[in-house]
């Protein structure tokens, strides 16, 4: 066969032959472990400032108490002929909502210390992590629709609703990204790797993700405590 009959066979952009190469082997596990440690600070940094906006809202519109809208008594609504709401969130929900958040993240951490220590029941540790998450999602669902304001019933008001919604969605997703850890160490287990080019040791992979999912709830339930202090107590 002739060198043109050939290259007419080859399918379009590899007509002439690729010179070989140096082969390139695979990154090292601690590479890319580094680099996802590094990501997740730098996504705890910006989740701080963040949160740190409504914190701020919350004190400066307290301290301004703007027509004395921050919490509207009900002679103030009455007497610009609106209507009286209660502005004082469920305070059973409310504990019980961070206290979901509190033992999640105590579990989430548990599992990170026994996955470190080689312990294959860290999964149950996690999923009670990722249960009680979801449950404190539940929780605060349940105390939007019992509550007897809205975003529109005062500065405080505003500032409940705001927060909580973007707290609960950083919670749904960091469940979901602690859930991936579960399933891909459930799949691993369930079908170990048989062939030359798949990872014989998941759990290198798997440790890194999960440290840095348990760095990153950790701090989502200390701003949850800030949350439910200022929101619930103040």
């Amino acid at each position: 066969m002739s060198v043109s009959s050939s290259a007419e066979n080859q399918p379009f952009g590899l007509a002439h032959p690729v010179p070989a190469g140096p082969q390139i082997g695979p990154e090292p596990a601690e590479v890319g472990a580094r680099a996802l440690s590094i990501a997740t600070r730098l996504l705890t940094g910006a989740s701080t400032f963040f949160f740190l906006a409504f914190v701020f809202a919350y004190f400066y519109l307290r301290s301004l108490n703007q027509e004395h809208f921050w919490k509207p008594t009900a002679a103030l609504l009455k007497e610009q002929n609106e209507i009286h709401v209660s502005l004082s969130p469920n305070q059973a929900l409310g504990a019980a909502f961070i206290a979901c958040v509190v033992v999640s993240a105590l579990l989430a951490i548990i599992a990170g210390r026994q996955m470190k220590g080689g312990s294959r029941s860290w999964p149950a540790a996690a999923v009670g992590a990722v249960v009680l998450g979801l449950a404190a999602v539940g929780l605060q669902c349940v105390e939007f629709v019992v509550q007897h304001f809205g975003p529109t019933d005062g500065a405080y008001a505003s500032v409940f609703c705001a927060w909580i919604a973007f707290y609960l969605i950083a919670v749904v997703f960091t469940m979901y990204w602690l859930e991936t850890e579960v399933a891909s160490e459930w799949r691993a287990r369930k079908r170990p790797a048989t062939g030359s080019g798949e990872i014989k040791d998941v759990d290198t992979l798997i440790a890194p993700s999960l440290d840095a999912a348990v760095f990153y709830w950790s701090f989502l339930a200390g701003v949850g405590i800030i949350t439910y202090v200022v929101l619930y107590l103040l």
